[in-house]
């Protein structure tokens, strides 16, 4: 009895790990709101924003981190991204293109690519990409959000979802108040 008990526990809790969640609560718009880092840009004295990272695991045991990104100018002109970075344990996979909504991003770019501590599972590779996004096309996703395919040299590939509400309070906390 207890055996059938613990079996359907499980079998719950591994349902509902089984990927990455599109349904997230209004609360958190609020949430991604106040974790965004707003700062000064050292080089022309424009802003900054930094969104909180989102954190998800693969079914190729990949460490996924990403989160948005934007700059600001003094003349008020603002730039997006999407930084990705791709955490794994197997030889590198060399990333090299990325996919929004199944369409081709055409400013996908590798920012670094690293290899870390090598132990018996093997080596720490890490990869940082940057897909250009405007604020138009983040605009346009504030209801349903949007996914992102980062695909690989090796026919691994990595998809992400940005959820709705993230870019809600994103956008929020990159408009400012509103007086």
């Amino acid at each position: 009895m207890y055996r059938i008990i613990f079996l359907l526990v499980v079998s719950f809790g591994l349902q509902a790990c089984r990927g990455n969640d599109k349904v997230v609560g209004a609360w958190e718009v609020n949430d991604v709101y106040r974790s965004t880092i707003i700062s000064t840009n050292p080089s022309d004295g424009g802003k900054i924003y930094q969104g909180p990272p989102i954190n998800t695991m693969d079914a190729a045991n990949t460490y996924e981190m990403f989160s948005l990104r934007a700059e600001q100018t003094n003349q008020g002109a603002k730039t997006y991204e999407l930084l990705v970075l791709l955490t794994y344990f197997s030889p590198w996979r060399y990333y090299e293109s990325a996919n929004l909504l199944n369409k081709p991003a055409s400013t996908f770019k590798v920012v670094s690519r690293e290899a870390g501590v090598c132990e018996q599972q093997g080596c720490v590779y890490k990869e940082l990409m940057a897909i250009q996004v405007t604020d138009t096309f983040l605009r346009e996703h504030l209801d349903k959000g949007f996914q992102v395919t980062i695909s690989s040299k090796t026919g691994v590939s990595s998809d992400l979802f940005v959820p709705a509400q993230y870019i809600k309070g994103y956008l929020q906390a990159v408009d400012g108040p509103k007086n």
